[in-house]
């Protein structure tokens, strides 16, 4: 299968560069593949997982919490506000997090800038599924694509 670079980096430092056979990316719109020698491409990336697969099977996550992706026929190069492996995940402080949050909103209070407590607890959500996804795989509860 051809393959293409994939290249990831947030505002702190390079996260990843590896040869792929495809990467699924959380764009705007929904989940968005790509595969070697795609038309070029830009596209809005949300709070959600990227998936990658490399050459000889081996596979990988992470959790990315928006950015963009520009995509060509060589290339994927994603640009993320974050990007974080499930090892890098504290899962306790994640659902602790997912229910602040929770009754923040459901205090509905007027003093609480609602689009900041909304994208904190879909980020936690992001986070938390990747963790429990990879905490599955390493268990032997099943094996994601």
């Amino acid at each position: 299968m051809p393959v293409f670079k994939l290249v990831i980096v947030t505002p702190q430092k390079p996260v990843l560069e590896c040869e792929a056979e495809y990467v699924t990316l959380p764009a705007a719109g929904g989940q968005f593949g790509v595969l070697a020698r795609h038309s070029p491409y830009a596209v809005q990336l949300v709070e959600g997982l990227l998936r990658y697969k490399k050459p000889g099977g081996e596979d990988g996550e992470f959790a990315v919490m928006g950015g963009f992706a520009e995509i060509n026929g060589k290339e994927v190069s994603v640009f993320a506000e974050a990007a974080e492996l499930a090892a890098e995940i504290n899962e306790e402080n994640q659902r602790q997090e997912l229910q602040r949050s929770k009754d923040i909103l459901a205090a509905k209070s007027k003093d609480v800038d609602i689009e900041t407590v909304q994208a904190q607890l879909r980020r936690a959500a992001v986070r938390l599924n990747l963790k429990q996804r990879s905490q599955k795989r390493h268990t032997g509860g099943g094996r994601h694509a």
